[in-house]
């Protein structure tokens, strides 16, 4: 949990040093980011937590990384940013429950507007989070970036801006959410179910497309509450022992 934290610290950090470069008119979308190696002196942080705070933005989509050349400014960057924090702060009340209610009204239909929409180019990203899932088995932090990005890319590929920035504004909240269901299941069965919905997107078959991300959601959900079950029964059982002891 610790390190958790200090992740989350970091891209604060991030997301604060990106807001003033950008104030300042020294970053424009678009334009490259200095080299790991000044950014992570410059901030006073090793160049590994750099890395990892800077995996976290380019699954929000704040950031690009491109092998060989470097990381750039997305162009949907300064509105991202600039989202209120109030209004982020407010996200700590929603319950994972809720969330996911969410996730089942919206995403299944951007993935059938995905099929609908689907590029050469976005079919690729996909491919390519899928692939990376399946050689991160049992590399649980890796899965869930490449899980993120898999439906950040859909979002894209729906061409809906505003639910775009809603993905960017529930982004830690998804990380959370997809920590919990991911440690009640064998990491094939959510790569199974992800290949289900790229097939369905590469087809360009929309009706199927939505009826695979409903059941990979509604999926998820029964994940989510055999998890709060589980801890349930952990927490009744602790206190008997705790009652027993005494």
């Amino acid at each position: 949990m610790i390190g958790g934290n200090r992740k989350e610290d970091m891209t604060t950090r991030l997301l604060g040093a990106f807001k003033q470069l950008i104030s300042e008119g020294t970053l424009a979308q678009g334009s490259r980011l200095p080299a790991e190696r000044e950014m992570a002196s410059s901030m006073n942080v090793s160049r590994g937590s750099l890395r990892q705070a800077l995996k976290m933005l380019e699954v929000m989509g704040v950031v690009s990384q491109r092998v060989g050349d470097g990381t750039y400014l997305n162009g949907a960057a300064p509105s991202i940013l600039t989202e209120p924090m109030e209004f982020l702060i407010l996200l700590d009340g929603i319950s994972f429950e809720e969330l996911m209610e969410a996730r089942i009204i919206v995403e299944p239909e951007l993935a059938a507007r995905a099929a609908e929409r689907a590029t050469p180019e976005n079919i690729a990203k996909l491919r390519e989070s899928l692939a990376r899932m399946r050689a991160s088995a049992g590399q649980l932090e890796q899965v869930i970036e490449e899980d993120l990005r898999f439906h950040r890319t859909i979002f894209q590929m729906a061409e809906n801006r505003v639910c775009n920035v809603l993905f960017s504004i529930v982004f830690q909240l998804l990380h959370n959410l997809m920590e919990v269901t991911a440690r009640t299941v064998d990491q094939n069965h959510t790569v199974k179910l992800h290949s289900r919905i790229y097939a369905a997107i590469r087809k360009g078959d929309a009706e199927e497309a939505r009826s695979r991300m409903f059941a990979h959601l509604t999926d998820a959900m029964g994940l989510l509450r055999r998890s709060q079950e589980m801890r349930k029964q952990a927490l009744v059982g602790n206190r008997f022992s705790k009652l027993s002891l005494s």
